[in-house]
């Protein structure tokens, strides 16, 4: 390992670009020079990484070959197109897109729950993926649960918040709502309708059978996360007028009996885990409430189902920009730099 390592991240003026500068600046581990690299667009700005003023370099004019790793927070067809030429130039590459999520050469990573042999597998790889932020989430919780007692069936309702688009999506509902309270009519541009006071059923484009990509690529990405191609995983996501932050009713049905009490216990014992639980109910969480500046994943209403044997319900609320997507990828920074670099 070498004691300081370049760093590129690609993609920093974007909502998660942005969140992954703000905490490189803030990490504890050794690091070296961070080049802020985005598009053509942001040629001449500056960001700010632990408190300095830092030059963006545009993305087609940068050399891989100065940084030994690279983070990508950029669409997936930007990634398919530059994180070969990274690699190519020498450089590790760590992709927040969905652009190699599929391929199953490479790792598709959550770096709270890598243990012996996932850990040991990132030695030597070129490219590691993150999982999108809904099925990094379930992961997150539903491994040890799985481990514990096998999970047969997943059924989430994901309700998705506008900064899953980027802060186009966050620009464009806070306009809509400010100009809809004024009396003016909402224009939509990012998403398929209006977003502001609405719900949308539609998150990504529409297959052939009726699933998004997003709601496919979920399920698939769970299933791999968990190594368990036989379970069956429904999902079904909404637009809705939140700015950031994803929240998820999800039901799980296990092979044998598991109470909200043994749930309870297992979720109690996950690092980065807040757990609303207790007879009375109460202060249940929400994204605005209780994700502000938050790394937390925040679960409540844990309850068995009344319409299902060997099933339980619960919530799931956490910040997609800067707990899923951002944090994961730092924290996959730090481990390659200790042990890897």
């Amino acid at each position: 390992m070498s004691e300081f390592v370049d760093i590129a991240v690609i993609g920093a003026t974007g909502a998660v670009g942005e969140a992954i500068l703000e905490q490189l600046g803030n990490v504890e581990f050794a690091i070296g020079q961070i080049f802020p690299v985005a598009s053509a667009d942001s040629t001449g700005e500056t960001t700010m990484i632990a408190r300095r003023p830092a030059n963006i370099t545009d993305l087609a004019d940068f050399d891989f070959s100065t940084v030994r790793l690279a983070l990508f927070a950029v669409p997936a067809e930007v990634a398919a197109e530059y994180v070969p030429q990274a690699v190519d130039a020498g450089c590790l590459a760590i992709d927040c897109s969905s652009a190699f999520r599929a391929d199953s050469s490479v790792p598709l990573v959550i770096a709270a729950s890598l243990q012996g042999e996932d850990f040991a597998s990132l030695g030597g790889q070129s490219i590691i993926a993150t999982p999108g932020s809904l099925a990094a989430e379930l992961a997150l919780l539903l491994k040890p649960v799985n481990a514990e007692v096998e999970i047969t069936n997943v059924s989430v309702v994901a309700c998705m918040s506008a900064s899953n688009a980027g802060k186009a999506g966050v620009s464009e509902l806070a306009s809509q709502s400010a100009g809809l309270l004024g009396g003016k009519s909402a224009e939509a541009e990012v998403f398929t309708q209006q977003s502001a006071f609405n719900l949308i059923p539609e998150v990504g484009a529409m297959g052939d059978d009726g699933y998004t990509t997003i709601e496919a690529n979920t399920a698939t990405e769970l299933q791999r996360l968990l190594e368990a191609d036989a379970m069956a995983v429904d999902v079904s996501c909404v637009q809705v007028p939140v700015f950031y932050g994803n929240s998820m009713s999800v039901t799980i049905e296990t092979r044998y009996p598991f109470g909200v009490d043994e749930l309870t216990q297992v979720l109690n014992n996950i690092d980065g885990v807040s757990l609303f639980a207790g007879a009375e109910q109460s202060g249940q969480p929400t994204p605005v409430t209780d994700l502000q500046n938050s790394d937390k994943t925040c679960v409540g209403r844990i309850r068995e189902s009344r319409s299902r044997q060997n099933a339980l319900n619960l919530w799931i609320t956490s910040d997609n920009v800067r707990k899923s997507a951002a944090k994961n990828a730092i924290a996959i920074t730090q481990l390659l730099l200790e042990s890897y670099l």
